[in-house]
């Protein structure tokens, strides 16, 4: 069962079943909502509430599902009392940062600080790649912040998770936390976020929550294997094909209210994290940073801001794509062509090492 099916099947309250990484994950992917709409001057709601806003799940990338959810989560005994608020939300073109987070009340003394993953738009998605480039983007920064102010205003222990990117600034937050926040931090839900660059394992402050992240990837992930990633992850079943894992309605759930949990990720996650890890190691920030510019200076040329826009009609976007990267410099056009064309290689290289691994 997914997500959804499974808010209409536990009705156990938290003090008969405890929070646990399903509920981590339902929690996650209603921090997409549109809550700048909900809480505009207005206090802290119960989910109960929100799900009579169901205009809230409009400009998110997966609304009919977004909805379901909304109403399930509405009328179930175990989630509809939960009370949310301290949402903030930072977003800038300039600086490029989407930024969204927002905390849960699960208990009187146990929150459930929830911070957004990637959105619909393709600032948001340049900031992902961002993270290859830059100590630190925007919004790991105001993670960091984020979780200070909800620290300073709730009491009891903090849950911290997040899906995608969010996961990422789940694990950045708890990372930069003082020691006083750390010792409230029960757990860290990383959902198939992308990883961080290679030194951040061996940073002390990392080692001391390293133990209470939970990091979750479906089998043929590729977004959570992005990056520099710990080996300390499960792998859990989807019915969806390829990147389509990413989606969290896919993620399987157990009778037991678990995930379904497999031995290993597919031969093509690894092969693509194998490929996509020694490609980036083979360009220095510099190179990374012009290239990522240069890529996204074509896709913005297709006059689309969203994933939604960018996807429709795809010709004329195409068409658009081509007329802006004829407008690059010389050494960005090499540069684009020749590290696609690089990527490719790596990506047959590394399947025929795993194949051969795994035979």
């Amino acid at each position: 069962m997914n997500i959804i099916r499974y808010v209409k099947k536990n009705k156990a309250s938290f003090d008969e079943i405890p929070f646990d990484e399903a509920d981590s994950l339902v929690l996650c992917q209603l921090s997409y909502l549109c809550f700048t709409r909900a809480f505009a001057g207005k206090p802290a709601k119960t989910l109960q509430q929100l799900a009579e806003m169901l205009n809230i799940t409009k400009d998110t990338l997966l609304p009919e599902s977004n909805v379901k959810l909304l109403k399930a989560v509405g009328t179930s005994p175990r989630f509809s009392k939960i009370k949310l608020g301290l949402f903030r939300e930072r977003n800038s073109v300039k600086r490029e940062t989407r930024f969204a987070a927002v905390t849960f009340q699960i208990g009187r003394d146990l929150h459930y600080v929830a911070y957004r993953g990637t959105d619909i738009t393709l600032i948001g998605w340049k900031e992902d790649f961002n993270m290859a480039t830059l100590d630190a983007i925007p919004s790991q920064k105001l993670a960091a912040n984020y979780l200070n102010t909800v620290a300073a205003a709730v009491n009891g222990d903090l849950i911290l998770g997040g899906h995608s990117k969010g996961g990422n600034l789940a694990v950045y937050a708890g990372f930069f936390a003082d020691e006083q926040t750390k010792k409230r931090i029960v757990a860290i839900y990383d959902h198939d976020g992308p990883g961080f660059r290679e030194d951040i394992f061996d940073d002390t402050r990392y080692v001391q929550i390293a133990s209470r992240i939970r990091k979750t990837v479906p089998h043929d992930s590729i977004i959570g294997m992005l990056l520099n990633v710990s080996e300390h992850y499960e792998v859990v079943e989807s019915r969806a094909v390829s990147i389509m894992q990413h989606n969290p309605f896919a993620w399987e759930i157990g009778e037991n209210c678990r995930f379904k949990k497999l031995p290993e990720t597919t031969r093509n996650s690894v092969t693509t994290n194998m490929a996509m890890t020694n490609w980036i190691a083979g360009m220095d920030d510099a190179t990374k940073k012009k290239f990522v510019t240069a890529m996204f200076a074509v896709i913005l040329g297709s006059g689309a801001q969203t994933v939604p826009e960018l996807l429709s009609r795809p010709f004329s976007k195409i068409k658009k794509m081509k007329k802006a990267f004829e407008t690059l410099d010389e050494e960005s056009k090499k540069l684009l062509s020749g590290n696609g064309k690089e990527l490719i290689t790596l990506w047959f290289a590394s399947f025929k090492l795993v194949h051969k691994q795994k035979k």
